[in-house]
C-alpha cells in the first residue's frame, strides 16, 4: 500500500519526466517551426524575385525592340543591308551603337546578317565581311527562316545571353536581319539592391563539358554555374560547409522556342536570421521552464487535492450527486456477486415534452434522493446510470430471491409517495417506476434490462430476470434468419409453392403463390415457413428483395400456364415504386392480364389510404383483378372495401377453421358472403380441410374455395420433383 511519502515521491517524479519531455517537445517544434518560417520566407522572396524579373523582362525587351525598329527604320540601312554595303552599314550604325552603349553597357552585341544568315556586319567589334565574317550563325536561325521578330536566351560557349532579333526588308523583300544582344546580368542588377540576396545564372550544358573554367562551377551533370558570387560557387563545391546559405532555382531562363536553356539562381545568407531565431527561441524555452517549475510546483503540492476532485468528477452523475455509470461497471467487474435492481421512470420522456427539461430535471433530483435514501436504509449503493435510470447494489453472498419481492414493494411504495412540487409550474406531481432485479454480476445490468422491458410488455411494476425473459436467443435467431434470408437470395433459394382454388365443383381455376426458402443444413433440405422468416425480412430491409423474387418466378411460370396466378402483396408495397416497376414489366408479359389476381393482405394502419386507392385504380386499368385477403380477421374497413370494390374477398381463416362448431363464426361469415354479393364481389373460404366445411359453405354461397381439402402448396416450378408440403 502507498505510503503519502511515496505518493509525493511518485508525483514529484511522474512531474519532473513531464517538465523534462515538455521542454524535448517545446524544442523541437519550436525548431521546426522557425526552420519552416525561413523556408516560406525564401519561398516568398523567390517569388516576388521571379515576378520582378519577369516584369523586367518584358519591359526592357520592348524598349529594346523598339530600339531596333529605330535603327531598321534608319535612312539607307536597308539599302546597305541588301546590297552588303558595310561601309555605309557602319557609317549608319556607328552612331546608334555609341548612343545605346553609353544608356546600357550591357548591351554586347549587334550584329547584321544576310538573308541566308552569314553574318555582314558586328557594330560591336566594327567587323564585316571583308575581315571575313562569312561564318553562318547557329543559334537564333528562325528570323532568316520565317522572316520575322524573335526574342530569347541564348548559349553560346557556356556564357548567355538575351537576343532580340529583326527583320529587314528592302522594298517588299526580306534582305536580312538584326540581332541585339544583352547580358543577363541588365534584367537582374537591381534585384539585389531590393532584396537582401545574391543572383546568378545557371545554363544547361552537354556531358563532355562537365569539366569547366575555374569562375564556373558544375552544379550537377545537367547545369552550370556561370555567373554567380563566391557564396554562390561555395554552396555548390560543397553544400555540407554552407548549411546557412540557402538556394532556389525556380526562375527558368527560356529561348524563342519557349525552351528552358537555364535557371536564375538565388541564394540568401540566413545566418543573420538563425542566429535571432535561435536567441528568440532559448529565451522562450527559459521563460517556459521557469513557467513549467513553478507549475510542477504547484501540481505537487496540489496533486491529491487534484486526483480526489477528479476521482468524483468522473464517478458522479452532476445532476443528481449519485454515482454514475462508470462506478457501476467499475463494482460489476470486480468479480463479486450482486443484486442489482435497476429502475426507470414511467413515461419520463412525456415529461420532459409538457413540462420542459427543467423540470424533468427536479423530478430526476428529487426521485435521485429517494433512492439514495432507501439505499442507505437497505444496505445498497445507489447509482444514476443515463437520463432517467437509477440502480441499487448491493454485494451478496448467499442470495435468497424470495427476500426481494418485499424489498421492490417497498421501493416502489416510497417512489410512488412521492409527492414533488415544482414551483416552476406550481404544481405536485407524481412518478411511477418499472423495476428489473438480476443476480450476477458482470451480466447484471444487461440482465436487469431484459427483465425491465419484459416487465414493461406484461405492464408489471418489476420482474427479476430468468431465461424466460432474455432476449439474447431471440436477437440471435433474428441474426441467424437474416443470414439465411441473404443467403437464399445469393442463391436463388427464395421461391413460390402454389396452392390451388377451386370453384363450386371443385375444379381448379387458379393457384395462390406462397413463398418458401429452400435451406440447406448438414446436408438435409429444409423448407422455412413465411411465418418463420417475412417479420424479419420487414424489420431487417430484405423484404423488398424477397417480394420481387416471389414475383419474378410465379409470374414467369404462369405467363405460359392457362389457371390464373394470385399474387400476396401488402399495403405499403404498392409504395414501392422498384417492386412496382417489376410488378408493370412482368403483367406486360402476360396475354391476358385477368389471369393476374393481387391479393391485398389487411393490414392495421395504412399510411395513406388514397394513395393506394389510386395505384389499385392504375392496375384494374391494365386488366388486373384485386382480391381482399384475410377479411374478417379484425381490421376490415368495410369504407375502404366499398371504395376499392375488390372482384374477390377472400374470408379469413380463423373464422372458418371451426365454423362447423362455432356459431358466432357461422353468422360473421353468412354475414360477409352477404355484403359481398351485394358489391357484386366474389367470395373465396381459406382454411376448408374438409368435406363438411366444404359442403356448408357452398351451401352458404361461397364462390371459390382453398384449402389441404383441395391440395397442399407445391413445388410447380421444379415440377419433376413435386414436395407437397405437410
Amino acid at each position: 500500500m502507498n505510503t503519502p511519502q511515496k505518493t509525493k515521491q511518485k508525483t514529484l517524479l511522474l512531474s519532473t519526466s513531464v517538465l523534462l519531455v515538455s521542454w524535448i517537445v517545446g524544442y523541437l517544434f519550436l525548431n521546426y517551426q522557425f526552420t519552416n518560417s525561413i523556408n516560406k520566407e525564401l519561398e516568398k522572396i523567390s517569388q516576388s524575385i521571379q515576378k520582378l524579373f519577369k516584369a523586367k523582362l518584358t519591359a526592357q525587351s520592348m524598349a529594346l525592340s523598339l530600339k531596333l525598329d529605330e535603327i531598321v527604320s534608319s535612312d539607307g540601312l536597308a539599302k546597305a543591308v541588301a546590297q552588303r554595303d558595310y561601309q555605309k552599314l557602319d557609317a549608319i550604325i556607328t552612331p546608334y551603337y555609341k548612343r545605346l552603349k553609353r544608356v546600357n553597357k550591357e548591351i554586347n552585341i549587334l550584329t547584321f546578317r544576310s538573308a541566308n544568315g552569314t553574318t555582314i556586319y558586328r557594330a560591336h567589334k566594327r567587323e564585316f565581311r571583308g575581315d571575313k565574317l562569312n561564318k553562318k550563325r547557329t543559334l537564333i536561325v528562325d528570323t532568316n527562316n520565317m522572316q520575322r521578330s524573335f526574342n530569347g536566351f541564348e548559349v553560346d560557349n557556356l556564357d548567355m545571353s538575351y537576343r532580340i532579333t529583326q527583320a529587314v526588308f528592302y522594298k517588299n523583300r526580306y534582305v536580312g536581319s538584326v540581332e541585339l544582344g544583352i547580358s543577363p546580368k541588365y534584367f537582374v542588377q537591381d534585384l539585389n539592391l531590393i532584396f537582401d540576396i545574391e543572383i546568378g545564372l545557371a545554363i544547361k550544358k552537354p556531358i563532355s563539358e562537365l569539366i569547366v573554367e575555374n569562375d564556373k562551377v558544375s552544379i550537377d551533370k545537367d547545369y552550370t554555374l556561370v555567373r554567380g558570387s563566391q557564396n554562390l560557387k561555395n554552396y555548390f563545391r560543397d553544400r555540407e560547409s554552407t548549411p546557412n546559405f540557402k538556394v532556389n532555382m525556380d526562375i527558368p531562363l527560356q529561348n524563342h522556342l519557349n525552351q528552358t536553356l537555364g535557371y536564375l539562381v538565388v541564394g540568401l545568407d540566413i545566418s543573420g536570421i538563425v542566429s535571432q531565431n535561435r536567441d528568440f527561441m532559448y529565451k522562450l524555452l527559459f521563460i517556459g521552464v521557469f513557467v513549467a517549475i513553478l507549475l510542477v510546483i504547484v501540481l505537487h503540492k496540489s496533486f491529491n487535492m487534484m486526483l480526489e476532485h477528479f476521482k468524483k468528477q468522473v464517478f458522479t452523475d452532476h445532476l443528481t450527486g449519485l454515482k454514475n455509470r462508470q462506478a457501476l461497471n467499475t463494482k460489476l467487474y470486480s468479480g463479486e456477486a450482486y443484486v442489482l435492481i435497476l429502475s426507470n421512470i414511467k413515461e419520463f420522456r412525456l415529461l420532459n415534452e409538457i413540462y420542459g427539461i427543467d423540470v424533468g430535471n427536479e423530478v430526476l433530483i428529487q426521485v435521485a434522493n429517494e433512492h439514495e435514501r432507501f439505499a442507505k436504509a437497505n444496505g445498497f449503493s445507489s447509482y444514476r446510470i443515463s437520463a432517467d435510470e437509477y440502480v441499487l447494489l448491493r454485494e451478496e453472498k448467499n442470495i435468497q430471491v424470495d427476500v426481494y419481492s418485499d424489498i421492490l414493494d417497498r421501493l416502489h411504495q416510497k417512489i410512488n409517495a412521492l409527492s414533488i412540487y415544482v414551483p416552476l409550474i406550481e404544481e405536485t406531481l407524481r412518478v411511477e417506476i418499472y423495476s428489473g432485479v438480476s443476480f450476477d454480476h458482470e451480466l447484471s445490468l444487461e440482465q436487469a434490462q431484459m427483465a425491465i422491458k419484459k416487465a414493461k410488455e406484461k405492464a408489471l411494476p418489476y420482474l427479476a430476470y430468468s431465461q424466460n425473459v432474455d432476449s439474447k436467443k431471440s436477437s440471435q435467431h433474428i441474426l441467424g434468419m437474416k443470414k439465411i434470408i441473404r443467403h437464399a437470395l445469393d442463391n436463388k433459394n427464395v421461391i413460390p409453392f402454389f396452392q390451388p382454388i377451386t370453384d363450386r365443383d371443385g375444379v381448379i381455376v387458379k393457384y395462390e403463390a406462397l413463398v418458401r426458402i429452400i435451406n440447406y443444413e448438414h446436408g438435409r433440405k429444409n423448407i422455412i415457413f413465411p411465418d418463420d422468416f417475412l417479420p424479419v425480412a420487414i424489420k431487417s430491409g430484405l423484404y423488398i428483395d424477397v417480394a420481387r423474387e416471389v414475383l419474378s418466378q410465379a409470374l414467369d411460370v404462369f405467363a405460359r400456364r392457362s389457371e390464373k396466378i394470385s399474387i400476396n402483396l401488402l399495403p405499403n408495397d404498392f409504395f414501392n415504386y422498384s417492386l412496382m416497376d417489376k410488378l408493370v414489366e412482368l403483367i406486360a408479359t402476360f396475354d391476358t392480364p385477368q389471369k393476374i389476381v393481387l391479393e391485398i393482405t389487411e393490414q392495421e394502419g395504412v399510411e395513406d389510404f388514397d394513395r393506394l386507392h389510386r395505384a389499385i385504380k392504375e392496375f384494374r386499368r391494365q386488366g388486373v383483378l384485386i382480391a381482399i385477403d384475410d377479411f374478417g380477421s379484425g381490421y376490415a374497413n368495410y369504407a375502404h372495401i366499398l371504395k376499392i370494390r375488390p372482384d374477390y374477398l377472400k374470408i379469413d381463416g380463423s373464422l372458418i377453421k371451426n365454423i362447423l362448431e362455432d356459431h358466432e363464426s357461422q353468422i360473421l361469415v353468412r354475414s360477409i358472403i352477404r355484403f359481398a354479393k351485394d358489391l357484386k364481389t366474389k367470395t373465396i373460404a381459406e382454411f376448408v380441410e374438409n368435406k363438411e366445411i366444404y359442403e356448408l359453405l357452398k351451401e352458404y354461397g361461397v364462390d371459390e374455395f382453398q384449402g389441404y381439402y383441395f391440395g397442399r402448396p407445391k413445388d410447380l416450378i421444379n415440377s419433376y420433383k413435386e414436395i407437397e408440403i405437410i
